[in-house]
């Protein structure tokens, strides 16, 4: 890419370090040339190398370690592949299967209470607002790292009394949804997902411990069973540990 001739000397040193990432000059795990190295081979300050270097770690292309240097991150983003990750035969959260293939350790918080629905929760899941539902938080980290936080409703009137009211306890706990609600006759067979990308809250930068410039994704999802809604939820990824993949028949 050749940058502006009327951009500042740190951008253009980082749209050219940025270059070298992309094109795999610069590999992951590789160490940048040093302050003063950038300084000797772009006669420029060091005022001007840091500001370079610091344009690109909140990218999240690169990270400082003490009293080593900066280099390309290695961390390689999770792979999310929709609709597929829902398909029958589906004996697992679709987040643990993500974990495995990446060959990461997984751990999931998760914590259920019953609530009423919001405005914006009745409408996506066709109920009264104030109805009962069952809300659950999430929070999942891979390889030790925070990936993604989540809240999800489902309304009582379909699942209280049934061995699916609470989605972690009973036989049937945390196996998805959609085997869960075909535990009760009801045959989940659609989703809708919404993504949202936009920049992190400062409280998002600082749970999910990301640059500031790394942007988040959030997904409105909403599963039906025969244009019933079941289940919806409010999820947020960190920009830079998935890569959402979308793979949709033509008709």
């Amino acid at each position: 890419m050749d940058a502006s001739p009327y951009a500042p000397a740190y951008v253009v040193i980082a749209e050219k370090i940025r270059d070298m990432i992309e094109s795999g000059t610069l590999s992951k795990g590789t160490k940048l040339p040093s302050e003063r190295e950038l300084c000797e081979e772009y006669g420029v300050s060091g005022i001007t190398a840091r500001a370079a270097v610091d344009v690109l770690k909140n990218e999240g292309l690169v990270e400082s370690r003490r009293g080593s240097g900066t280099y390309v991150r290695r961390e390689t983003p999770l792979v999310r592949i929709a609709p597929e990750r829902y398909f029958r035969p589906h004996a697992q959260p679709t987040y643990v299967r993500e974990a495995e293939r990446a060959g990461k350790s997984l751990e999931v918080e998760h914590h259920t209470t019953e609530a009423t629905a919001s405005a914006d929760v009745a409408d996506r899941l066709g109920i009264a607002e104030g109805d009962p539902v069952s809300e659950t938080r999430y929070a999942i980290r891979m390889g030790g790292v925070l990936v993604s936080t989540s809240y999800a409703w489902e309304p009582l009137a379909i699942t209280r009394g049934t061995a699916i009211e609470s989605p972690h306890e009973g036989e049937f706990a945390g196996k998805g949804i959609v085997p869960r609600f075909d535990a009760i006759g009801i045959a989940v067979d659609e989703v809708e997902e919404v993504p949202v990308p936009r920049m992190p809250t400062p409280t998002e930068v600082r749970q999910f411990g990301i640059p500031s410039g790394v942007p988040v994704v959030h997904i409105r999802q909403t599963f039906r069973a025969s244009g019933l809604p079941v289940e919806t939820a409010n999820i947020l990824f960190a920009g830079d540990r998935y890569e959402l993949h979308y793979r949709m028949e033509i008709r």
